[in-house]
């Protein structure tokens, strides 16, 4: 990606962009920070029919967000070109906490980022959840087996047929839904001076099972939740939900395999 290639519709709203620069990337999608005269943005370009839906639902999770007091990014606009799109949305200052935690802060400063990053994914578990994702015409459960079934069929993914039939043969007891991320892991979650100060890649937000959610989060990584600390500070800021190892094999090691 370069200025040249940004829709012209999208060049128009920003005005001229003065530099172009990418940040540490993911798998789904090209990231960029474009620098205008007077302002930073952040551009995600898709180039596949799955990732292509999941910015769309992206796109539609955030307009909604906006308005909820929840550390997410502004978006400005969505443009569909031929089979690419575009979304265009705020730079937010801030690093991803899995960058600020492999730093090897001091003591005092990961534990408090780690219990602001469980108060955060606490404050979304209770947001009201938007009308459009309380319509799901299947539970969430069945959803997401439904999904990772089409998804081991059409793409690559790190599951298995087998572990797939051990999933809906093992589902854990159903609890009581809430607004859900979807992907809350700590590469998704900015943070600035120990400050929660955005949450970012909406696609999998949904009315679904919190458990997913905390699973995902305390995925050990370095210098991350590698001990029981770490989970008992993440737990103070979360609240009193917390996952057992069944559950987090169930949701980490099965469920998230197949996305």
């Amino acid at each position: 990606m370069n200025i040249q290639d940004l829709p012209i519709e999208i060049k128009e709203h920003i005005g001229e962009v003065q530099k172009i620069t990418f940040p540490k990337q993911g798998h789904t999608s090209t990231v960029a920070i474009l620098d205008t005269f007077d302002q930073k943005y952040i551009i995600k370009k898709t180039e596949n029919d799955l990732y292509n839906e999941w910015l769309s639902d992206e796109y539609k999770v955030l307009q909604y967000l906006y308005h909820t007091g929840l550390p997410v990014p502004k978006v400005y606009s969505f443009h569909t070109e031929d089979t690419s799109r575009w979304l265009l949305m705020d730079y937010i200052d801030g690093i991803s906490l899995r960058e600020f935690l492999s730093k090897m802060p001091d003591l005092q400063s990961k534990e408090k980022a780690i219990f602001n990053f469980g108060l955060c994914l606490k404050k979304i578990h209770e947001c009201s959840c938007s009308v459009e994702l309380l319509k799901n015409v299947s539970p969430w459960l069945d959803t997401m087996l439904n999904k990772a079934e089409y998804n081991l069929t059409h793409f690559a993914v790190d599951g298995s047929a087998e572990l797939l039939q051990q999933l809906k043969e093992g589902r854990p007891k159903p609890i009581e839904n809430t607004f859900i991320h979807g992907d809350f892991t700590i590469d998704n979650v900015l943070v600035n001076d120990c400050n929660i100060v955005g949450v970012i890649d909406w696609a999998g937000a949904a009315y679904g099972d919190p458990r997913y959610d905390v699973a995902l989060a305390i995925r050990p990584k370095h210098n991350a939740f590698d001990n029981e600390r770490d989970r008992e500070i993440f737990y103070k800021g979360y609240g009193n939900l917390r996952i057992t190892d069944e559950e987090y094999n169930y949701f980490e090691d099965g469920i998230y395999n197949f996305f």
